[in-house]
């Protein structure tokens, strides 16, 4: 199975954070079943009253309105339990005036996209051309995803723009984008062209294995000193975890997602580092997991902090996907979890798996996983709804992203050639389609598959394996 791999991973250019389909989930597991829907009805409304009251009605405070309404309505946040001697209003005004403060994150975004995206996108462009012609482009790259997180996450405005000019450069220096692919001997890493820790983290675990020879890193690795202990591994993902959005501006859903993803892989991915663990990480990272599991739905993700001091927690599709993944499956209420995720199946990533209403080959890819393992612990009705599920995302693979000539489209969430190819080679290997042994879900037959598997290879052959996650599609494509 291909590495998780979510750079990848973040929110990208045009995306919607929730979109609302026409099927009702019903209440969120955990609230009282017996909600009335006048109750509801008043709660909908204070959520729209404090929206307004705290920003009036021009054009985009009216977005906000909308925004609130919809979160609340998505159900996709566990509130915090009530304070001692707490009213009913009390309580539901708090609430709305949470809902109002995380409306600005995505409207913040936007402003952003807005201001830095018409600079931006030629350079991805051409980025993609390169990589399409079989250059090596892993420098910029790496400068491009810190890009990324900065536009989507961020209200560092002044680090973006620097980060822009540097990949402009970058695009002149072919040495640096040779460099990149190599580890770096400041400080372990294999993270030229990347500032923020994490992401060094992240991409030294998934590019430091393309070396494949089992052999240790030629280079200690000083920049994982900073996890290298119980206690300090875990402040570095309760940093992340406890998001204390209304003063910082930031949403750290990707910093916490990374890093998790890159620590679980290094403690359980039974790979040759030479580094000295401490012995006690193992546990650490384990208990943190129990910590982080969402008592109501199983699920995992971001917990956001408001402006009381109270933590509400999201239940998160692509978090989920990468706890159940690099822990191989060896996480507790594994049916809670897929039967939870196909509640949260018509909502836009984060929380769901779609991308402004339809489907992406990456999040696609991230539910078959899930699925996987838990399949064992599902119950028949559950089974039909995966089946149906895995089987719509099949055909839009095979009919919408999967172009004639053996490529995949790029997309707003895997805008490069690389990532394109990545996910949707990984979704058809992991689906079963090229093969009837992983095919878990069905017994049906796929005749095509052969010549789709041929036609993709030959396409990657045509455009050269120098990108790392075309090399990866292509080891992939030739796996027994």
């Amino acid at each position: 199975m291909p590495n998780s791999s979510s750079a990848a991973g973040g929110l990208k250019r045009n995306e919607v954070f929730w979109h609302e389909s026409n099927r009702s989930h019903g209440p969120f597991p955990g609230e009282r079943q017996n909600v009335t829907r006048r109750k509801r009805w008043i709660v909908g409304s204070i959520v729209v009253a404090a929206v307004a009251s705290g920003v009036g009605f021009n054009l985009e405070h009216l977005e906000r309105v909308y925004i609130a309404a919809r979160v609340y309505r998505s159900h996709i946040f566990t509130p915090p339990p009530p304070a001692p001697g707490e009213s009913w209003l009390r309580r539901a005004w708090y609430g709305a005036e949470f809902y109002r403060d995380f409306s600005r994150i995505p409207i913040d975004r936007q402003r952003r996209l807005k201001r830095f995206n018409p600079e931006l996108r030629p350079l991805i462009d051409e980025i993609d051309r390169r990589q399409a012609a079989g250059d090596g482009m892993q420098y910029s790259m790496h400068i491009y995803r810190e890009i990324r997180w900065l536009l989507n996450f961020t209200p560092r405005d002044g680090e973006t723009r620097t980060k822009i000019d540097e990949l402009r450069r970058s695009l002149s220096e072919p040495e640096m984008q040779k460099l990149a692919t190599q580890q770096q001997s400041s400080d372990g890493s294999w993270g030229l062209g990347i500032d923020a820790w994490y992401l060094r983290l992240y991409y030294s675990v998934d590019e430091g294995e393309g070396e494949g020879d089992g052999s240790a890193p030629q280079y200690p690795l000083r920049f994982l000193d900073r996890i290298n202990s119980p206690e300090k591994l875990t402040a570095q993902l309760d940093s992340a975890l406890y998001d204390d959005f209304t003063k910082t501006g930031e949403f750290k859903r990707e910093e916490l997602d990374e890093t998790f993803s890159a620590l679980a892989r290094l403690l359980f991915g039974h790979k040759h580092t030479g580094y000295p663990f401490d012995p006690g990480l193992e546990d650490a990272l384990r208990a943190f997991v129990a910590k982080w599991q969402n008592p109501a739905t199983g699920c995992f993700g971001q917990w956001l902090v408001d402006r009381h001091g109270r933590v509400w927690k999201m239940d998160d599709t692509g978090i989920t996907f990468h706890v159940v993944s690099d822990l191989h499956g060896h996480v507790n209420r594994l049916d809670a979890i897929a039967k939870r995720l196909l509640q949260l199946d018509g909502l836009n990533f984060p929380a769901g798996p779609r991308l402004n209403g339809h489907y992406e080959n990456h999040l696609n890819w991230d539910l078959v996983i899930v699925f996987r393992y838990a399949w064992p612990t599902l119950d028949e009705p559950a089974r039909g709804q995966v089946r149906a599920g895995i089987s719509h995302m099949l055909d839009w693979c095979l009919k919408h992203s999967l172009q004639p000539d053996g490529s995949f489209k790029t997309s707003d969430l895997d805008d490069t050639v690389g990532d394109a190819y990545y996910y949707g080679v990984s979704f058809l290997h992991d689906s079963g389609f090229f093969s009837p042994q992983d095919r878990f879900w069905t017994d049906q037959e796929f005749p095509q598959a052969c010549a789709i598997r041929q036609r993709i290879q030959a396409k990657l052959v045509s455009i050269g394996l120098s990108d790392g996650k075309i090399r990866e599609a292509y080891e992939t494509l030739n796996e027994p």
